[in-house]
Protein backbone atom coordinates (compact mmCIF):
# COMPACT_ATOMS: atom_id res chain seq x y z
CA UNK A 1 0.00 0.00 0.00
CA UNK A 2 1.15 3.69 -0.76
CA UNK A 3 1.70 5.64 2.03
CA UNK A 4 -0.41 9.00 2.24
CA UNK A 5 1.47 12.64 3.37
CA UNK A 6 -0.74 15.25 4.67
CA UNK A 7 1.10 18.48 3.57
CA UNK A 8 0.51 21.61 5.58
CA UNK A 9 1.15 24.16 3.10
CA UNK A 10 1.11 27.24 5.11
CA UNK A 11 2.53 31.04 3.74
CA UNK A 12 6.19 31.48 3.55
CA UNK A 13 6.45 27.98 5.32
CA UNK A 14 4.50 25.87 1.79
CA UNK A 15 7.73 26.15 -0.38
CA UNK A 16 10.12 24.42 2.38
CA UNK A 17 7.22 21.95 2.47
CA UNK A 18 7.03 21.62 -1.41
CA UNK A 19 10.43 20.99 -1.67
CA UNK A 20 10.91 18.63 0.95
CA UNK A 21 7.98 16.47 -0.79
CA UNK A 22 9.76 16.58 -3.74
CA UNK A 23 13.06 14.93 -2.65
CA UNK A 24 10.35 12.31 -0.74
CA UNK A 25 8.62 11.67 -4.59
CA UNK A 26 11.84 10.87 -5.58
CA UNK A 27 12.68 8.24 -3.23
CA UNK A 28 9.53 6.77 -2.81
CA UNK A 29 6.20 6.55 -3.64
CA UNK A 30 3.64 8.52 -2.06
CA UNK A 31 0.03 9.91 -2.11
CA UNK A 32 -0.06 13.60 -1.03
CA UNK A 33 -2.60 15.76 0.51
CA UNK A 34 -2.11 19.29 0.36
CA UNK A 35 -3.80 21.76 2.92
CA UNK A 36 -3.08 25.17 1.36
CA UNK A 37 -4.01 28.38 3.71
CA UNK A 38 -3.33 30.89 1.30
CA UNK A 39 -5.20 31.50 -1.49
CA UNK A 40 -2.49 32.96 -3.75
CA UNK A 41 -0.44 29.73 -3.80
CA UNK A 42 -3.35 27.22 -4.75
CA UNK A 43 -2.77 28.25 -8.33
CA UNK A 44 1.01 27.56 -7.91
CA UNK A 45 0.09 23.98 -6.39
CA UNK A 46 -2.53 23.33 -8.63
CA UNK A 47 -0.68 23.63 -11.96
CA UNK A 48 3.10 22.47 -10.93
CA UNK A 49 3.38 19.22 -12.07
CA UNK A 50 6.74 18.10 -9.61
CA UNK A 51 4.36 16.42 -6.70
CA UNK A 52 1.06 14.92 -7.80
CA UNK A 53 -1.35 15.72 -4.78
CA UNK A 54 -3.84 13.54 -4.96
CA UNK A 55 -6.00 16.32 -3.16
CA UNK A 56 -5.47 19.69 -2.26
CA UNK A 57 -8.13 21.48 -0.30
CA UNK A 58 -7.77 25.40 0.72
CA UNK A 59 -8.60 25.95 4.02
CA UNK A 60 -10.47 28.63 4.82
CA UNK A 61 -13.14 27.37 2.76
CA UNK A 62 -14.35 25.49 5.46
CA UNK A 63 -15.17 28.21 7.71
CA UNK A 64 -15.71 31.19 5.37
CA UNK A 65 -19.37 33.09 5.16
CA UNK A 66 -20.31 30.66 8.33
CA UNK A 67 -21.56 31.98 11.40
CA UNK A 68 -23.02 29.80 13.06
CA UNK A 69 -21.88 27.58 15.69
CA UNK A 70 -23.44 24.44 18.06
CA UNK A 71 -22.11 24.24 21.89
CA UNK A 72 -23.20 20.93 22.16
CA UNK A 73 -20.67 19.98 18.93
CA UNK A 74 -17.56 21.91 20.58
CA UNK A 75 -18.12 20.00 23.84
CA UNK A 76 -18.30 16.75 22.19
CA UNK A 77 -15.08 17.95 20.46
CA UNK A 78 -13.10 18.85 23.71
CA UNK A 79 -14.27 15.53 25.45
CA UNK A 80 -13.70 12.86 22.62
CA UNK A 81 -10.38 14.38 21.19
CA UNK A 82 -9.04 15.56 25.10
CA UNK A 83 -8.84 19.49 23.63
CA UNK A 84 -9.00 22.58 26.09
CA UNK A 85 -10.22 24.73 23.56
CA UNK A 86 -9.99 28.16 25.34
CA UNK A 87 -6.20 27.53 26.15
CA UNK A 88 -5.81 27.12 22.15
CA UNK A 89 -7.64 29.90 21.03
CA UNK A 90 -6.20 32.28 23.24
CA UNK A 91 -3.12 31.48 22.29
CA UNK A 92 -4.58 32.92 18.39
CA UNK A 93 -2.39 35.97 18.18
CA UNK A 94 -5.47 37.67 15.57
CA UNK A 95 -8.16 36.40 18.23
CA UNK A 96 -6.93 38.32 21.48
CA UNK A 97 -3.83 40.10 22.36
CA UNK A 98 -2.03 41.18 19.16
CA UNK A 99 -2.87 42.31 15.63
CA UNK A 100 -6.03 43.80 16.62
CA UNK A 101 -5.82 47.27 15.10
CA UNK A 102 -8.48 46.34 12.11
CA UNK A 103 -10.30 43.95 14.21
CA UNK A 104 -11.69 42.36 17.69
CA UNK A 105 -13.19 39.26 17.82
CA UNK A 106 -16.17 38.30 19.79
CA UNK A 107 -16.72 34.89 21.04
CA UNK A 108 -19.56 34.72 18.38
CA UNK A 109 -16.88 35.13 15.64
CA UNK A 110 -14.43 32.72 17.03
CA UNK A 111 -16.52 29.54 17.74
CA UNK A 112 -17.71 29.32 14.16
CA UNK A 113 -14.02 29.38 12.64
CA UNK A 114 -13.28 26.72 15.36
CA UNK A 115 -15.88 24.39 14.94
CA UNK A 116 -15.60 24.73 11.05
CA UNK A 117 -11.90 24.37 11.26
CA UNK A 118 -12.53 21.17 13.46
CA UNK A 119 -14.97 19.64 11.33
CA UNK A 120 -13.06 20.34 8.44
CA UNK A 121 -9.74 18.80 9.93
CA UNK A 122 -11.34 15.43 11.23
CA UNK A 123 -12.63 14.73 8.43
CA UNK A 124 -9.72 15.26 6.09
CA UNK A 125 -7.93 12.88 8.97
CA UNK A 126 -10.63 10.27 8.62
CA UNK A 127 -11.10 10.12 5.00
CA UNK A 128 -7.51 9.76 3.99
CA UNK A 129 -6.07 8.25 7.06
CA UNK A 130 -2.67 9.69 6.40
CA UNK A 131 0.35 8.38 7.86
CA UNK A 132 2.36 11.32 8.40
CA UNK A 133 1.35 14.70 9.00
CA UNK A 134 4.76 17.26 7.85
CA UNK A 135 4.09 20.84 9.13
CA UNK A 136 5.94 23.53 10.46
CA UNK A 137 5.96 23.58 14.56
CA UNK A 138 2.18 24.02 15.86
CA UNK A 139 1.13 27.29 17.34
CA UNK A 140 1.75 29.86 14.24
CA UNK A 141 -1.88 29.92 14.14
CA UNK A 142 -5.03 28.12 15.53
CA UNK A 143 -5.67 25.97 12.53
CA UNK A 144 -2.10 24.05 13.04
CA UNK A 145 -2.11 23.83 16.61
CA UNK A 146 -5.58 22.19 16.11
CA UNK A 147 -4.77 19.85 13.77
CA UNK A 148 -1.46 19.15 15.57
CA UNK A 149 -3.66 18.33 18.33
CA UNK A 150 -6.55 16.34 17.07
CA UNK A 151 -3.39 13.99 15.51
CA UNK A 152 -2.18 13.60 18.88
CA UNK A 153 -5.23 11.99 20.00
CA UNK A 154 -5.62 10.04 16.78
CA UNK A 155 -1.81 8.62 17.10
CA UNK A 156 -1.30 9.75 13.67
CA UNK A 157 2.09 10.44 13.32
CA UNK A 158 3.61 14.31 13.01
CA UNK A 159 7.11 15.76 12.19
CA UNK A 160 7.78 19.34 12.89
CA UNK A 161 10.45 21.36 11.91
CA UNK A 162 11.72 22.36 15.41
CA UNK A 163 14.57 24.41 15.95
CA UNK A 164 17.22 23.67 18.18
CA UNK A 165 19.18 26.39 20.55
CA UNK A 166 22.22 26.18 18.26
CA UNK A 167 22.28 28.00 15.16
CA UNK A 168 21.33 25.78 11.94
CA UNK A 169 20.19 22.42 13.77
CA UNK A 170 16.64 21.80 13.32
CA UNK A 171 14.53 18.14 14.80
CA UNK A 172 12.54 16.33 13.07
CA UNK A 173 10.15 15.84 16.05
CA UNK A 174 6.41 14.80 17.10
CA UNK A 175 6.17 17.12 19.71
CA UNK A 176 6.02 20.99 20.38
CA UNK A 177 9.51 20.74 22.64
CA UNK A 178 11.58 18.09 21.06
CA UNK A 179 11.53 15.92 23.44
CA UNK A 180 13.31 13.19 21.44
CA UNK A 181 16.84 15.17 22.85
CA UNK A 182 15.45 15.33 26.76
CA UNK A 183 15.01 10.97 25.84
CA UNK A 184 18.13 10.76 24.33
CA UNK A 185 19.74 12.66 27.31
CA UNK A 186 18.54 10.09 29.66
CA UNK A 187 19.94 7.31 27.53
CA UNK A 188 23.46 8.77 27.31
CA UNK A 189 23.18 9.66 31.26
CA UNK A 190 22.86 5.70 32.02
CA UNK A 191 25.33 5.23 29.98
CA UNK A 192 28.02 7.84 29.90
CA UNK A 193 30.95 5.58 28.25
CA UNK A 194 29.12 6.03 24.96
CA UNK A 195 29.47 9.23 24.83
CA UNK A 196 31.63 9.85 21.57
CA UNK A 197 32.61 13.89 21.93
CA UNK A 198 33.50 15.74 24.78
CA UNK A 199 32.65 19.41 24.14
CA UNK A 200 34.42 22.44 23.87
CA UNK A 201 32.38 24.85 26.47
CA UNK A 202 32.96 27.86 23.79
CA UNK A 203 31.34 26.27 21.12
CA UNK A 204 27.87 28.89 21.87
CA UNK A 205 29.97 31.76 21.02
CA UNK A 206 30.78 30.75 17.45
CA UNK A 207 27.02 28.86 17.09
CA UNK A 208 24.88 31.16 19.18
CA UNK A 209 21.08 31.55 17.88
CA UNK A 210 21.90 35.47 17.53
CA UNK A 211 23.18 33.54 14.31
CA UNK A 212 19.84 32.84 13.49
CA UNK A 213 18.59 36.31 14.31
CA UNK A 214 20.97 37.66 11.99
CA UNK A 215 19.54 35.14 9.03
CA UNK A 216 15.91 36.28 10.03
CA UNK A 217 16.89 40.21 10.09
CA UNK A 218 17.71 39.79 6.12
CA UNK A 219 14.06 38.57 4.96
CA UNK A 220 12.69 40.08 2.63
CA UNK A 221 8.73 39.72 2.22
CA UNK A 222 8.46 41.76 -0.75
CA UNK A 223 10.94 41.65 -3.70
CA UNK A 224 8.26 43.58 -5.74
CA UNK A 225 9.36 46.54 -7.81
CA UNK A 226 8.26 50.15 -7.00
CA UNK A 227 5.23 50.19 -9.58
CA UNK A 228 3.89 46.23 -8.53
CA UNK A 229 3.79 47.59 -4.82
CA UNK A 230 2.05 50.00 -6.39
CA UNK A 231 0.28 48.15 -8.33
CA UNK A 232 -1.05 45.65 -5.76
CA UNK A 233 -1.59 48.59 -3.05
CA UNK A 234 -4.16 49.65 -5.30
CA UNK A 235 -5.20 46.92 -5.93
CA UNK A 236 -5.99 46.19 -2.25
CA UNK A 237 -7.93 49.37 -1.96
CA UNK A 238 -10.47 48.51 -5.09
CA UNK A 239 -10.44 44.76 -4.16
CA UNK A 240 -11.89 43.00 -0.88
CA UNK A 241 -9.42 41.12 1.00
CA UNK A 242 -9.05 37.31 1.26
CA UNK A 243 -11.77 36.24 2.75
CA UNK A 244 -9.78 34.43 5.75
CA UNK A 245 -9.88 35.65 9.57
CA UNK A 246 -7.01 37.31 9.43
CA UNK A 247 -8.47 40.01 6.97
CA UNK A 248 -11.45 41.06 9.05
CA UNK A 249 -11.99 44.33 9.57
CA UNK A 250 -9.35 45.43 6.79
CA UNK A 251 -11.06 48.36 5.22
CA UNK A 252 -9.50 50.46 2.97
CA UNK A 253 -9.49 53.78 5.20
CA UNK A 254 -7.90 51.43 8.26
CA UNK A 255 -5.52 49.99 5.79
CA UNK A 256 -4.24 53.41 4.63
CA UNK A 257 -4.34 54.70 7.92
CA UNK A 258 -2.55 51.84 9.85
CA UNK A 259 0.45 52.00 7.41
CA UNK A 260 0.92 55.36 8.12
CA UNK A 261 0.33 55.00 11.85
CA UNK A 262 2.65 51.60 12.15
CA UNK A 263 5.68 53.94 10.28
CA UNK A 264 5.60 56.69 13.00
CA UNK A 265 5.33 54.82 15.87
CA UNK A 266 7.96 52.27 15.28
CA UNK A 267 9.86 55.39 14.66
CA UNK A 268 8.83 56.95 17.75
CA UNK A 269 9.01 53.86 19.75
CA UNK A 270 12.64 53.34 18.72
CA UNK A 271 13.53 57.41 19.68
CA UNK A 272 12.53 56.44 23.07
CA UNK A 273 14.51 53.01 23.49
CA UNK A 274 17.57 55.01 22.24
CA UNK A 275 17.24 57.66 24.88
CA UNK A 276 15.75 55.79 27.57
CA UNK A 277 17.52 52.25 27.61
CA UNK A 278 20.50 50.93 29.27
CA UNK A 279 23.85 50.38 27.24
CA UNK A 280 25.84 50.03 30.48
CA UNK A 281 26.22 46.24 33.01
CA UNK A 282 26.43 47.70 36.54
CA UNK A 283 28.51 45.74 39.40
CA UNK A 284 26.16 44.26 41.02
CA UNK A 285 24.22 40.99 41.91
CA UNK A 286 21.59 40.74 38.84
CA UNK A 287 19.35 37.91 37.78
CA UNK A 288 19.28 38.61 33.49
CA UNK A 289 15.40 38.15 31.53
CA UNK A 290 15.56 37.82 28.35
CA UNK A 291 12.22 39.01 26.73
CA UNK A 292 10.53 37.25 23.75
CA UNK A 293 9.39 38.51 20.75
CA UNK A 294 5.81 39.02 21.02
CA UNK A 295 3.85 37.97 19.23
CA UNK A 296 5.74 34.62 19.28
CA UNK A 297 4.35 30.81 18.54
CA UNK A 298 6.98 29.36 21.07
CA UNK A 299 5.74 30.95 24.07
CA UNK A 300 1.86 31.18 22.92
CA UNK A 301 1.93 26.92 22.73
CA UNK A 302 4.29 26.23 24.99
CA UNK A 303 3.58 28.71 27.88
CA UNK A 304 0.14 29.80 28.02
CA UNK A 305 -0.10 31.07 31.17
CA UNK A 306 3.42 33.29 30.88
CA UNK A 307 2.32 35.29 27.96
CA UNK A 308 2.13 38.55 29.68
CA UNK A 309 5.82 39.36 30.07
CA UNK A 310 5.60 42.85 32.06
CA UNK A 311 3.45 40.75 34.53
CA UNK A 312 6.13 37.96 34.80
CA UNK A 313 8.67 40.85 35.39
CA UNK A 314 6.86 42.25 38.09
CA UNK A 315 6.58 38.72 39.87
CA UNK A 316 9.95 38.02 39.85
CA UNK A 317 11.25 41.40 40.94
CA UNK A 318 9.44 40.36 44.12
CA UNK A 319 10.64 37.38 44.52
CA UNK A 320 14.26 38.44 44.38
CA UNK A 321 17.04 38.63 47.22
CA UNK A 322 17.27 41.95 48.75
CA UNK A 323 20.63 42.46 47.18
CA UNK A 324 19.49 41.65 44.09
CA UNK A 325 17.98 43.33 40.45
CA UNK A 326 16.41 42.15 38.01
CA UNK A 327 18.09 42.89 34.00
CA UNK A 328 15.59 43.21 31.27
CA UNK A 329 16.77 42.92 27.71
CA UNK A 330 14.80 43.88 24.89
CA UNK A 331 14.97 41.03 21.73
CA UNK A 332 16.71 42.71 18.43
CA UNK A 333 13.55 40.59 16.64
CA UNK A 334 11.15 42.84 18.41
CA UNK A 335 11.83 45.22 15.74
CA UNK A 336 10.69 43.66 13.09
CA UNK A 337 6.84 43.51 14.67
CA UNK A 338 7.31 47.36 15.73
CA UNK A 339 8.89 47.41 19.29
CA UNK A 340 6.49 47.41 22.15
CA UNK A 341 4.77 50.29 23.34
CA UNK A 342 6.33 53.07 25.11
CA UNK A 343 3.65 52.83 27.89
CA UNK A 344 4.74 48.88 28.06
CA UNK A 345 8.59 49.71 28.65
CA UNK A 346 7.84 52.30 31.04
CA UNK A 347 5.84 49.78 33.25
CA UNK A 348 9.18 47.85 33.00
CA UNK A 349 11.36 50.82 33.90
CA UNK A 350 9.12 52.09 36.94
CA UNK A 351 10.04 49.09 38.80
CA UNK A 352 12.58 49.79 41.24
CA UNK A 353 14.74 47.13 41.47
CA UNK A 354 14.56 45.91 37.75
CA UNK A 355 16.71 47.57 34.79
CA UNK A 356 15.68 47.76 31.12
CA UNK A 357 18.40 47.21 28.14
CA UNK A 358 18.93 48.01 25.03
CA UNK A 359 18.58 45.41 22.45
CA UNK A 360 21.84 46.15 21.34
CA UNK A 361 23.51 45.12 24.41
CA UNK A 362 25.43 41.79 23.59
CA UNK A 363 23.29 39.01 25.58
CA UNK A 364 26.41 36.96 26.55
CA UNK A 365 28.12 39.49 27.99
CA UNK A 366 25.01 40.03 30.17
CA UNK A 367 24.93 36.15 30.84
CA UNK A 368 28.70 36.34 31.83
CA UNK A 369 27.93 38.79 34.35
CA UNK A 370 24.70 37.92 35.90
CA UNK A 371 24.24 35.63 38.88
CA UNK A 372 21.91 33.18 36.37
CA UNK A 373 19.08 33.60 33.84
CA UNK A 374 15.40 33.07 34.01
CA UNK A 375 13.18 32.48 31.56
CA UNK A 376 10.43 32.00 29.53
CA UNK A 377 11.71 29.36 27.07
CA UNK A 378 14.46 29.91 24.53
CA UNK A 379 18.13 30.24 23.55
CA UNK A 380 19.77 32.28 25.75
CA UNK A 381 18.57 30.30 28.72
CA UNK A 382 20.24 27.13 26.87
CA UNK A 383 23.29 29.65 26.18
CA UNK A 384 23.44 29.76 30.17
CA UNK A 385 24.73 26.24 30.94
CA UNK A 386 28.08 26.80 29.02
CA UNK A 387 28.54 30.00 30.94
CA UNK A 388 28.03 27.26 34.27
CA UNK A 389 25.21 29.38 36.14
CA UNK A 390 21.82 28.45 37.14
CA UNK A 391 18.69 28.67 34.60
CA UNK A 392 15.12 28.97 35.96
CA UNK A 393 12.50 28.18 32.97
CA UNK A 394 8.60 28.87 33.18
CA UNK A 395 8.17 26.86 29.88
CA UNK A 396 8.90 22.92 28.66
CA UNK A 397 11.96 22.98 27.30
CA UNK A 398 14.48 19.81 25.83
CA UNK A 399 17.19 20.78 28.00
CA UNK A 400 15.19 21.28 31.05
CA UNK A 401 16.36 17.83 32.03
CA UNK A 402 19.58 19.02 33.07
CA UNK A 403 20.39 19.29 36.91
CA UNK A 404 21.20 23.13 36.33
CA UNK A 405 17.95 24.10 34.95
CA UNK A 406 14.60 24.63 37.89
CA UNK A 407 11.60 24.47 36.37
CA UNK A 408 9.02 27.01 37.72
CA UNK A 409 5.43 24.98 38.21
CA UNK A 410 4.49 26.79 41.09
CA UNK A 411 4.92 30.38 40.88
CA UNK A 412 4.21 31.67 44.39
CA UNK A 413 7.24 29.11 45.39
CA UNK A 414 9.81 31.44 42.86
CA UNK A 415 11.08 33.39 46.24
CA UNK A 416 12.38 30.09 47.89
CA UNK A 417 13.73 28.52 44.42
CA UNK A 418 15.68 31.18 43.06
CA UNK A 419 18.01 31.64 46.64
CA UNK A 420 18.14 27.77 47.27
CA UNK A 421 18.95 27.55 43.70
CA UNK A 422 21.61 30.12 44.04
CA UNK A 423 23.09 29.09 47.35
CA UNK A 424 23.63 25.29 46.36
CA UNK A 425 24.48 25.57 42.75
CA UNK A 426 26.73 23.13 41.49
CA UNK A 427 27.61 22.81 38.14
CA UNK A 428 28.13 19.44 36.34
CA UNK A 429 30.49 19.70 33.42
CA UNK A 430 29.10 15.97 32.23
CA UNK A 431 25.50 16.87 31.76
CA UNK A 432 26.44 19.84 29.72
CA UNK A 433 28.12 17.32 27.88
CA UNK A 434 25.29 14.66 27.50
CA UNK A 435 23.28 17.07 26.43
CA UNK A 436 25.57 18.84 23.93
CA UNK A 437 25.85 14.80 22.31
CA UNK A 438 22.14 14.37 22.35
CA UNK A 439 21.00 17.34 20.91
CA UNK A 440 24.14 16.18 18.00
CA UNK A 441 22.70 12.75 18.02
CA UNK A 442 19.25 13.49 17.68
CA UNK A 443 19.30 17.16 15.55
CA UNK A 444 19.86 17.28 11.70
CA UNK A 445 22.57 20.34 10.17
CA UNK A 446 20.72 22.43 7.97
CA UNK A 447 20.67 25.92 6.79
CA UNK A 448 17.18 26.18 7.99
CA UNK A 449 16.40 29.92 8.21
CA UNK A 450 18.55 30.33 5.19
CA UNK A 451 15.93 27.90 3.21
CA UNK A 452 13.44 29.74 5.42
CA UNK A 453 14.35 32.86 4.31
CA UNK A 454 14.13 32.12 0.12
CA UNK A 455 10.58 30.48 0.57
CA UNK A 456 9.36 34.04 1.37
CA UNK A 457 11.23 35.34 -1.87
CA UNK A 458 8.93 32.84 -3.72
CA UNK A 459 5.84 33.63 -1.49
CA UNK A 460 6.52 37.09 -2.66
CA UNK A 461 7.17 36.03 -6.58
CA UNK A 462 4.16 33.95 -6.22
CA UNK A 463 1.83 36.90 -5.07
CA UNK A 464 3.47 39.46 -7.43
CA UNK A 465 4.28 37.12 -10.90
CA UNK A 466 3.06 33.95 -10.64
CA UNK A 467 3.94 33.21 -14.22
CA UNK A 468 7.98 33.13 -12.79
CA UNK A 469 7.30 30.91 -9.51
CA UNK A 470 7.80 27.59 -10.95
CA UNK A 471 11.46 28.75 -12.56
CA UNK A 472 12.12 30.51 -9.49
CA UNK A 473 11.37 27.57 -7.32
CA UNK A 474 13.73 24.97 -9.63
CA UNK A 475 16.24 27.27 -8.69
CA UNK A 476 15.46 27.12 -4.81
CA UNK A 477 15.19 23.50 -5.07
CA UNK A 478 18.23 22.91 -6.31
CA UNK A 479 20.56 25.28 -4.13
CA UNK A 480 19.38 23.07 -1.31
CA UNK A 481 19.35 20.47 -3.09
CA UNK A 482 21.12 18.39 -0.10
CA UNK A 483 19.14 19.61 2.32
CA UNK A 484 16.31 18.38 0.80
CA UNK A 485 17.33 15.09 0.40
CA UNK A 486 18.58 14.90 3.56
CA UNK A 487 14.97 15.95 5.20
CA UNK A 488 13.58 13.64 2.74
CA UNK A 489 15.66 10.45 3.69
CA UNK A 490 15.27 11.09 7.67
CA UNK A 491 11.90 11.46 6.84
CA UNK A 492 11.44 8.08 4.72
CA UNK A 493 13.38 6.00 7.93
CA UNK A 494 10.52 7.53 10.51
CA UNK A 495 7.69 6.63 8.56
Amino acid sequence: MTDTILVWLDGPYSYTHFGICSALSKIGKFDFIGIVTKKQDVSFFNKQTIVNFKKLFYYPDCYTNKSSYNNSILEEFEKKYDLNLWLDILSERYFHKYRTDFHTFSKNEILPIVEHSLNFFINVLQEFNPKLILMQAAGENISNLLLYRLAKKLQIKILMTNIVHIHNKITLSNNLISREISDEFQKLLSNPDSLINKHDSNIIKNQSLAETIKVQSSYIFDTSTPSQKIKHFINRLNHDPELIYQNIGKTKLKMLKGRYYTHFKTKKREEYLNQNLSKSISDEKFLYFPLHTEPEAKILATAPFFTDQISLIENISRSLPIDFSLYVKEHPGQQFKGWRSIQDYKRIIDIPNVKLFHPSINSQELISKSQGVIAISGSTAFETLFFKKPVFLFAEEYFDVVSMVKKIDDISKLPQIIKESIDNFEFKNNELDIILQATENVSITIPYFSILKDGIILSSIQRNNPDATLKHFYNFYDNYNLDFKLLAKIINKKI
